[in-house]
């Protein structure tokens, strides 16, 4: 299986680091500190800003389940299903 390496976002064109940055912004988190689900969408910018304004629109941040919890969660369904990303 191949690794992606994940860019750190002072490597960002500073367009693509404004998105990088006011998403960890929203999240709580500096740039380079932010899960790795997240960071593995630094290659693409654009992308992470859609699935960032998904997440918004979802499930995440409704409920009273921690956002951490969540993402374990989901961590945790991908491995069962022996998910390959």
């Amino acid at each position: 299986m191949t690794t992606l390496r994940l860019p750190r976002s002072d490597e960002l064109e500073p367009e693509d680091r404004e998105v990088v940055e006011a998403v960890a912004k929203r999240l709580g988190t500096p740039p380079d500190e932010m899960s790795m689900i997240w960071r593995a969408h630094l290659h693409w910018p654009q992308h992470l800003e859609a699935n960032y304004r998904q997440m918004l629109y979802s499930y995440r941040f409704q409920g009273k389940i921690p956002a951490l919890t969540k993402e374990a969660m989901h961590t945790a369904v991908s491995m069962h299903n022996r998910c390959e990303f």
